[in-house]
């Protein structure tokens, strides 16, 4: 009986260190980081538009990559998907290079951005 209690209240109590805080994942299951105040981390929105027309892209999916071989094996790091205003909005990311594929049912698109400490980098990608 005592070791089932002390299991249950170890139970609830990695459960409640486990909850999110800071954290904003309204399109995708992997939480982003929207509060920093590190010196080695930056913010990162990718904007999606169509190649051809300049028109904004929502609903498109966009995947973070940290190498290229990644992409290959197709082992993202974080996945979004544009809002309406065609902005996908990873949060704060360590400082280093970043490979981008943003992709919906008709044109895809893979570009390379450096996130650089204590700035916010604005990517555009336009989907061929």
């Amino acid at each position: 009986m005592k070791k089932s209690i002390l299991f249950l209240f170890a139970l609830v109590a990695l459960m409640s260190a486990c909850t999110k805080s800071g954290t904003s994942s309204s399109d995708s299951t992997s939480p982003i980081i929207t509060v920093d105040s590190s010196q080695f981390n930056g913010r990162l929105y990718v904007y999606t538009y169509d190649d051809f027309t300049s028109a904004k892209l929502s609903n498109t999916d966009v995947f973070l990559y940290t190498n290229y071989d990644d992409i290959k094996r197709g082992i993202y790091l974080f996945y979004r998907k544009s809002n309406v205003s065609a902005e996908a909005d990873f949060g704060y990311l360590l400082q280093g290079n970043y490979y981008i594929v943003a992709k919906n049912s008709f044109k895809t698109d893979t570009s390379l951005v450096q996130v650089t400490s204590k700035r916010t980098i604005n990517k555009n990608v336009f989907l061929r």
